[in-house]
């Protein structure tokens, strides 16, 4: 009721729950008494600050809404606490985040004023001794409800008249009056003549961009809510999100690499000590420590990837694998050697690039990503030859026989007599 007195031109106060006129502009003076003014009781105990009591057919209330209509169509008030200028939320933005080694500023920041719609009707559903429930219905411009913690937080209980002219076409206020009509509608139990009046709550949304400076790094992020969520804490600017850490920080750090990110997602290298992005760490399968790619191989008889540090030597074919795929100092790939015949292709390649080999009778093949590992078998003897799969390069040969485990390294010319 105070904000149409004073969107009248109408000096005010309520006390007691009276509204108390001290200045009537003579055009009100010529429609409305003085006196029946200040006789009216607006609110009543127990009732919300959107809920007043009033009878059904007040001639001043309704007097005043008609007055009104006649200049704006439609009502326009703004939140009577609500940011105003940039400075009031910036600080707020900035208090959201935590930025080791460096600082926050805005890239760019707007105030708009967006329109909230306010739809006041009669609900006569409680009605009860001649009065009723005089009920205010929130709704986006698409005549969507609003949810009723936004109202509160949005202060659009207590309005004031707009103190800035805010342009509307005549044919957008009439749209934005039939999306009035249209939600009460959809209440159900109100009829459009029980509707007094639609307002455009006018409230500012803050929309801009939010840089971040670490050292010679930056980066920036875009942000955009209504600035009284922002100033309330209701709200937070977005949170800073990567690939490494995707539900985001507000607290932010510089990689050694000099990309600002969210703190979480930052991790050391152990082999290097160098923090980057917990996500272009490996874990190292063999001793669970996170690394670089460039400190990892995979080991060629399991495939798995290891520090190259925790590579160990197989005690057959003298590869470097992992730990892991070693059993009694045998690697998997030694332990697995299975009977092959001539005819398989690799020994067909192998016979072609060293035909003496040919005399042996028997034998038996494994394969690593790397190697062949073979061994000949004669009634006494035995052959161990280990081939690099690429070039055929022979990696170790060495000798032993039926009798005992052990190899021996075979001399220039055991290799000139075994091979070619």
């Amino acid at each position: 009721m105070l904000w149409i007195l004073a969107a009248l031109g109408c000096e005010c106060r309520c006390e007691g729950g009276k509204v108390f006129v001290a200045n009537l502009p003579e055009s009100l003076r010529r429609k409305i008494a003085d006196d029946d003014l200040l006789r009216q009781n607006f609110s009543a105990a127990g009732t919300s600050d959107a809920e007043y009591v009033v009878t059904v057919d007040s001639p001043t209330l309704r007097s005043l809404v008609n007055e009104l209509k006649a200049t704006q169509i439609i009502g326009r008030a703004a939140p009577a606490r609500q940011p105003e200028s940039v400075r009031d939320v910036s600080q707020r933005l900035f208090d959201a985040y935590t930025v080791d080694g460096g600082s926050v500023h805005l890239g760019g920041c707007t105030l708009e004023d967006r329109p909230i719609l306010r739809v006041t009707y009669f609900d006569r559903s409680v009605a009860s001794d001649k009065k009723t429930r005089l009920r205010h219905h929130f709704i986006t411009l698409a005549g969507e409800p609003i949810d009723r913690s936004l109202v509160e937080r949005l202060g659009l209980k207590q309005l004031v008249p707009l103190n800035r002219s805010i342009r509307v076409a005549d044919e957008q206020c009439h749209r934005w009056q039939h999306a009035g009509e249209m939600a009460i509608k959809r209440l159900g139990q109100v009829n459009a003549s029980d509707i007094l009046l639609t307002t455009a709550v006018w409230c500012k949304y803050a929309e801009g961009k939010l840089s971040f400076v670490i050292g010679d790094a930056t980066t920036s992020i875009a942000f955009s809510n209504w600035a009284q969520l922002f100033v309330d804490g209701s709200a937070k600017p977005p949170a800073l999100a990567c690939p490494s850490f995707p539900r985001g920080s507000h607290r932010l750090a510089a990689t050694d690499d000099g990309e600002i990110v969210p703190f979480e997602a930052i991790a050391t290298c152990c082999e290097s000590g160098k923090r980057v992005l917990s996500g272009d760490l490996e874990t190292c399968r063999a001793t669970s420590a996170n690394a670089l790619p460039e400190f990892f191989v995979s080991c060629p008889a399991s495939g798995v990837r290891v520090l190259r540090k925790a590579l160990v030597a197989c005690d057959t074919c003298q590869q470097m694998v992992s730990p892991m795929s070693c059993e009694a100092t045998q690697c998997s790939a030694c332990r697995s050697l299975l009977k092959v015949s001539k005819d398989d292709p690799r020994m067909a390649r192998l016979l072609g690039e060293y035909p003496k080999l040919d005399r042996w009778p028997w034998w038996k093949l494994a394969e690593t990503a790397t190697a062949y590992v073979l061994v000949a078998n004669s009634l006494v003897k035995r052959l161990l030859i280990v081939v690099d799969k690429n070039d055929l390069e022979v990696l170790r040969l060495a000798k032993g026989s039926h009798f005992s485990k052990k190899w021996t390294e075979a001399s220039e010319v055991d290799r000139a007599a075994d091979l070619r």
